[in-house]
């Protein structure tokens, strides 16, 4: 089973070049530069090192997920 610091640069067959941004227990997620953050099940992840350095601008940018917008209207709901 391939471990990989976070950090480090890989490569993944479908989304292509990525940095690992955390390492759980049976788990990897990574940042990748054109598909944002996906988990990956580390025994079954197909990741593999890659020397590619981050694309200009990317440095330290993470994307975030969207709020549902149930928990959107609630919010605002409870503003008023």
């Amino acid at each position: 089973m391939k471990r990989f610091d976070v950090g480090s640069r890989v490569v993944e067959p479908t989304y292509g070049l990525g940095s690992v941004v955390a390492v759980e227990d049976n788990y990897t997620r990574v940042q990748f530069d054109e598909h944002g953050i996906k988990k990956f099940l580390t025994a079954m992840s197909r990741l593999e090192p890659s020397n590619e350095p981050l694309p200009p601008g990317m440095k330290g940018k993470v994307r975030k997920k969207r709020a549902p917008k149930k928990a959107v209207v609630a919010a605002a709901e409870s503003d008023e």
